[in-house]
Formats: C-alpha cells, structure tokens, sequence
C-alpha cells in the first residue's frame, strides 16, 4: 500500500471557455443525465451518469464561461449582417504588421499613425457612402426623380402621391427634398441607437481592480514599468496587456459623434446643394453658400479628429467631437429650413438630384487613394517588423480586409440604387420602356461596381477547381503524415483515404492567403480603374443637362472591339441581377436568424472572430464582446486565486483566444496560481499571423512568462487549430495527436472511432492525463509525490513532446 501525502486534491478548478458558435452549459459541463458509451450520434448505447463521469479528474472543480449568447443571443443580432463590411474595415486595424516596443524607429512609429490614420479616414467614408446610398433612394429617387415624373409617378406609385402629385400638401421641391431625408436621417438614428444600445451591455469593468502583472524577461524578473502610468499601447510589447485595452467606451464614443456628424454633413449637403443651384436673390445665395461654408468647416473638423492618434482622445478630441457632432445636428435643421421654407414658386426637379453622382464618385475615389497609401504604409510597417516569417500575406491582409469591406458596402449601395429604381418606375423586364414604365438614372459609378461583382463571381467559378486539384496534389503529403502516425496504416486500406482527405483538408486554412489574393483582384482593377478615371477627369464633369458623367462601361465598349461592348452591355445587367440575389439571400438570412436561433448561432461564428476586437475604427460597427468577456474572466479568477483555489483555463478554439487576453490582464498575485491548457486553438496558426501586432510570437513568449504551465493540443484534422511555437531555439516541432484515435474498431464496437476534426478534444484521452499533469504543477507535486490514492490507476504521461518557453517553464504541444 503506499502512502499518499496528498490524499485530497488542492482547491484547483478546471475553467472551460467554449469555442465559436456558443454551447449550452449542460453540455459543456458533461452534467447531461446520461453520457453515450458506444456507437455515434445516429445511433449509440447509453448510460445514466454518475456524479464522478461530470469530473474530468476527481477533486478537480470543473466550471465553465458560456458566452456565445453575446454574439448570438437576441434576434437582433440578425440585423448586424448590414454591418459586415463596417465589421472588415475595422478588423484591418488591428491586422497591421509593426515593432512594438523602445526598439521601434521613429519613422516606424509614424508609419504605424499612419496606417491608424487611414483606416479610420476608410472607416469614415465607408459611413458616408451608406447615408449617401441611403439619400440616393430617399431623396433622389422618392423626392426628385418621381416627383419631377409628376401625375405620371403618382398613378404609377399612388401611395407617393403626396410628394408627387400636382398640387399635393408635399409636393412642393423643397418641402418633398426635406420629406426624402427622412430616410437617411432614419438609417442614422438606427445606426446611433445601436451602437449607444450595445455600449452598457457589452462592456464591463472589474469592481476594485488591482494593477496589472507587468511583463517579466527571460529570466523570470519583471520588467518595472509604472502600472499607474502605462505606457502607451503602441509601444507596449504585448498590446493586450495594456489596463486601457478592453476599455473602448472611451474612443467609441468620440470616434461615434464624429461619424454621426459627418452623416449629417452628407445630408445636409444634399439637401442645400439643388436650392443653391436654383436660387438668384442676394439673400438666398448668401444663406447658402453660409451653410455649404459651416459645413466645409465641420467636415475638415471630422476628417481631422479622425486622424489623431489614440492618445488624444482622451484630451481634447472628445469633447471637440461633441460640439462638432451637436453642431452638425443644427445643420441639418438649417438646410432643411433653407430648403424648404425659401420661397421658390418655379423650382421645379429635373434630371437626377445634383450633387448625388459627384458625392459618390468622390467618395470612391477618395477610397481608392487611401486603400493605395494604406497598402504602403502596410509596406514600410511589414519591411520594420521582426515577425515578417509569419505574417500572412507579407502583411497585406490589412489593406485586403479594407478593401474587401469597401467593396461589399459599395455592392450593397449598389444592388439598392438599382433594383429600387427598377421598382419603383416599373422597368422589372426588356421592353418594359415600351410599355411606359419611368426610367429613373442611377450614379455612374454603380455599373463599375456591378460589372466587377460578376468579375469576382466568374474568378470564384474558376478558382474552386484549382483548388480542388491542389488538394488532390496534397493527398499524397497527407497520406505520408499519417503512415508516420499509425503502425498499422498499411493494415486498412479502406480507411486510408478518408483519413488522408481529412488531413488533407486540415491544411487548407495555409491557403488562404492565396485564394484571398486571387479573388480581390477584379477589386484590384476596378481600384485602379477609379483612380485612373478621375485622374484623368473622365468622372467627374457632367454633361450639361445634369445626368450622367460619361465613362461607363458600356460607352468604353464603344472604344474597343464590337465584341466588347456586346459583352459588357451583357455583364453590366448579369451583375445588377446577381447584386439583387446577393441583396435578396442577406434580407432572406436576416429574416431567418431573427427567427430561428441555430441560424442566428450559425451568424454568431462570424461575429465571434470579427467582433473579438475593440470598435477602433469604426464605431458604428458590432459591439465588441471582448469588453464584456474579459473582464469578467479576470474577476473570476482574480477572486478564486485570491481565495486559494488554482485555475486551470481550458480554452478551445476562439475560446483559448479568450482565455490568452484574460491571462494578460490577470494582476500580479494571480500568475503562479494559473495554468493553460488549448485545445483546438487559433492563436498562432490564424491571430498570430493575421494580427502579429498582437499575437505574434514576441507576444506569446510574453504569454507565456505570465502563467504557471502552458500546454497546447492539436490534430492534423483540425482546419483551425494547430501548433503553437514560441523561441524557435527551445520549442520543436511536436507531433499532433492522432485522429481518429485508432484505425481499428475496439472491441464490442461495429463502427471505426470517428474523425473529430476540430470538436471534443475533451473526449481525447489525452486531454485528461494533461489535464492531470497541469494540476500536478500547479500543486506543486512531483512524480513521488502525485501517487494517486489506494484502488486507484495513475492516469497517464501526456503524449505530446514538450519544451522550454523564455521563463524556463515548458510550453508543451
């Protein structure tokens, strides 16, 4: 019999944070009444669980952080789909590349404010072009076009028949012009509300929080840095530890007035632009040309406040922006006055809104000129930065996720600019002319966007086969990883190539960066399309009658080969109807995760990677859930630490994300009483090469000297999830556990065991012996003194080969 010293486990609880898509914490907790012992989910052999089947090792607490409802919980949830491209833009932020650091030079530095610079300027145009593309059906299409259609627009559309119908309440110009901002303004106030609404329940706060571990060095010591007066996050080594970093209240707020205020700019600016073209007295010209003035005023003062760096937000740019949003506000009230209560007994509409199609363009290619300074800046910062090995995309997935967000909010603008008129005069079908429907024009600028939108369709089509073909050239590598991993491969010829595709599709998350290349270069062209137009000067003068500028597409057919303008006047019209369907399957997908939660949790994956980070550049954007997240994580823990207990975090997948944040904001007391283990995780094959800033591999060796034991599980199956490497020179590479678990079936089962791929990592046998292992160490046992009790097996080694991270502590795989 042997004597065991520690005939009770310490106080250690096992934290386990669930991954993308939520869970429900029954599940997660392995509580459920019965628990499967053979067969698969079709069909199995249960039996009733006992209360020790719902630990993974007795005496270890199990709890678990479900947070999936802070994605995917209320049915409003479904109406964020309409800030995707809000959401891409703010994502290439935080995906610069960048030395961080006293070692960063000081042209780096003003390269890294630039880059901040641009992608908010980016974010602020993307928030105009909505309200623009908003007033284009609001005010041009409702309060212009159709009321200059008259009699005609209203017997055609009779419930417009207030605005157009001759002699109507409305119907006047001004008065109809200010009835069609109505729109805009409504698309505003949801957008405003929304942001406000999410700001109390999406951030938090730790009561009576203690300052924050500072980081240590390779010895072990650690770095004196004043926690009362951090540094700035710019020139942190590891950002995520920042106090200040999950606090983005404070630069949402601000950033939020002025995007509010450049809004109204826009609509004011609509709104004064027709009048003022019309008006001849004195008077009127000068009241006008006073507003176009404030408003030239307010948008330099939004332009340059955006610009900032973060450190003056928390000075004087917040209270400026204020003042200038409540300022914009006031303008708005004005123009409408101008516009509507100005006598102007002749005015009558013609042609399109004036201003509208200047505003666009201009608004296009003021975004591809920052896409173009952005993707140099991205440049210099990746050419200065230390982890260039393993930055995706040689540090171009930044200006790639902007441009991808522009793109999709100018498809969205432009399937709406031109299916609503399509509507709205009757002109659904060829011929429809004949038949008397109401040709309604659209701004120059939408025919360019529909053509590259079938561009991209087509290089979809043709880029799935290629990459259909690589995966076959990659079933060969695949097959040789897995005769290395099993000694009876040879033994199962009919298993080997389910096994061998299921590795095989395990490593396509290292090519995405190539297809993502390949499927924005129809964007590409159109960005250099743009910038060649209007330096050229083809975009912006307009023919004397105020319609349309003259480059098209169809008028560039003109220039070229008869065929070319047959298929572009065939490809324009295709890409306004696939910009409808694209339009049609959002509304169709809305409307079911409203009404339907596994829909809406199925949504949620997508905000759980995207919204993982702070609004910093687009503030109208889906709330952060980080904010919420995180702070209650470390209160957590900082009180169960503090009570005695250690904490095991058992991060899968987005969940280890969140547990890495936690652990660099946890105080000083907390470090040696906190272990890691991550399962499935993200953190060096997605964020530390999409976001090296923040997780790259100065910032988990920083990680990695927080906490008492790191180890980390991985399969080759596992699209997400992989291998975690720290020092280069400590850390080799370690073998990924096996999956499925055996080739062969065991005994009393018909079925093989299955391929788990990136799920249940818990059910893994090797979760439980490290599990066990961690807890060793955070006893503080050692190989003597972990005997288990009498009657008892000794769980076994882990199988994974570990290492040694900077602190001299192993970091296992």
């Amino acid at each position: 019999m042997t004597i065991d010293p520690h005939p009770t486990t310490p106080d250690v609880v096992e934290l386990r944070i669930h991954g993308v898509s939520g869970g429900v914490a029954t599940e997660l907790l392995d509580v459920v009444p019965v628990k499967r012992v053979g067969g698969d989910e079709l069909a199995g052999f249960f039996q009733r669980r006992t209360a020790a089947d719902a630990e993974t090792r007795p005496g270890v607490r199990r709890e678990v952080f479900a947070w999936g409802n802070l994605t995917s919980g209320t049915p409003t949830r479904a109406l964020w789909l309409l800030l995707f491209p809000f959401l891409l833009v703010n994502l290439a932020y935080w995906m610069r590349p960048r030395r961080l650091g006293p070692g960063a030079s000081r042209r780096h530095l003003w390269a890294n404010h630039g880059y901040g610079a641009v992608v908010r300027l980016l974010a602020l145009s993307l928030t105009a072009l909505l309200i623009t593309a908003a007033a284009g059906i609001g005010m041009d299409l409702v309060a212009w076009q159709c009321a200059g259609y008259g009699t005609d627009c209203a017997e055609l559309r009779p419930w417009l028949g207030f605005l157009a119908a001759p002699g109507a309440p409305l119907a006047q110009t001004g008065t109809a012009l200010v009835v069609g901002a109505v729109l805009p303004l409504l698309v505003l106030v949801v957008l405003w509300r929304l942001s406000r609404r999410t700001g109390g329940r999406f951030e938090a706060v730790c009561a009576g929080e203690e300052p924050h571990a500072a980081p240590r060095s390779a010895t072990g010591t650690t770095v004196q840095d004043d926690p009362n007066t951090p540094a700035p996050i710019a020139q942190h080594p590891a950002p995520l530890s920042h106090p200040d970093f999950w606090r983005g209240y404070r630069l949402v707020g601000g950033l939020r007035c002025l995007h509010i205020a450049l809004a109204c700019c826009v609509i004011a600016a609509l709104l004064i632009t027709a009048p003022l073209g019309w008006d001849h007295e004195p008077a009127a010209r000068l009241t006008g040309f006073g507003l176009a003035l404030l408003l030239a005023i307010l948008t330099t003062c939004c332009v340059a406040l955006v610009a900032v760096p973060d450190s003056a937000w928390h000075g004087w740019a917040d209270p400026i922006g204020r003042w200038v949003r409540n300022l914009a506000l006031a303008a708005v009230l004005a123009a409408a006055g101008y516009a509507a209560l100005w006598p102007r007994p002749t005015w009558t509409p013609d042609g399109s809104l004036p201003g509208l199609a200047t505003l666009l363009t201009a608004l296009f290619t003021i975004q591809a000129v920052l896409v173009l300074i952005l993707a140099v800046l991205a440049i210099a910062l990746y050419r200065g930065s230390r982890a260039r090995a393993t930055t995706a995309m040689r540090g171009m997935a930044g200006p790639a996720a902007a441009l991808l967000g522009l793109f999709l909010g100018g498809v969205f603008s432009a399937a709406l600019g031109t299916q609503v008129p399509e509507w709205l005069g009757g002109c659904l079908y060829p011929g429809a002319e004949q038949a008397g429907c109401l040709a309604f024009t659209t701004p120059v600028v939408y025919p360019w966007l529909q053509l590259t939108l079938v561009l991209v369709a087509a290089t979809t089509v043709v880029v799935l086969p290629l990459v259909w073909l690589l995966e076959r050239r990659r079933h060969a590598r695949a097959g040789r990883l897995a005769a290395r991993t099993y000694t009876d491969w040879t033994e199962h010829p009919q298993r080997q190539d389910r096994v061998t595709r299921a590795i095989a599709h395990g490593q396509l998350t290292e090519r995405l960066p190539l297809l993502a290349t390949i499927m924005l270069v129809p964007v590409l062209a159109l960005t250099g399309t743009i910038l060649v137009a209007a330096v050229g000067g083809w975009l912006f003068p307009l023919p004397p009658d105020g319609g349309q500028a003259s480059l098209t597409p169809q008028a560039l057919g003109t220039y070229g080969p008869g065929w070319l303008g047959s298929l572009l006047a065939w490809l324009v019209p295709a890409g306004s109807l696939l910009g409808a369907l694209l339009l049609g399957a959002l509304v169709w997908l809305g409307r079911a995760a409203y009404q339907d939660k596994p829909t809406r949790q199925m949504l949620g994956i997508v905000w759980d990677i995207g919204t993982f980070w702070p609004r910093g550049a687009h503030p109208l954007a889906p709330p952060c859930y980080t904010e919420r997240a995180v702070p209650q994580l470390v209160c957590r823990v900082t009180e169960l630490t503090r009570s005695g207990s250690a904490v095991l975090f058992s991060g899968h997948s987005q969940g280890s994300v969140l547990a890495a944040a936690a652990v660099w904001q946890l105080p000083h007391h907390a470090q040696d009483r906190v272990a890691l283990l991550t399962h499935g995780s993200p953190l060096y094959r997605l964020y530390a090469r999409y976001f090296p800033s923040y997780f790259g591999p100065a910032a988990l060796d920083d990680l990695a000297t927080r906490i008492s034991h790191w180890r980390n599980l991985w399969r080759a199956t596992d699209a997400i999830g992989g291998p975690i490497h720290l020092s280069r020179e400590t850390i080799p590479q370690c073998a990924p556990l096996p999956d499925p678990r055996a080739l062969r079936r065991a005994p009393g089962e018909a079925l093989p065991p299955p391929i788990s791929g990136h799920a249940w990592y818990t059910r893994d046998a090797a979760y439980a012996s490290t599990l066990w292992e961690l807890v060793r160490h955070l006893c503080g046992w050692n190989d003597s003194e972990a005997q288990v009790s009498e009657g008892e097996t000794s769980i076994p080694e882990p199988r994974s080969q570990s290492g040694t991270g900077h602190s001299g502590r192993p970091v296992d795989q």
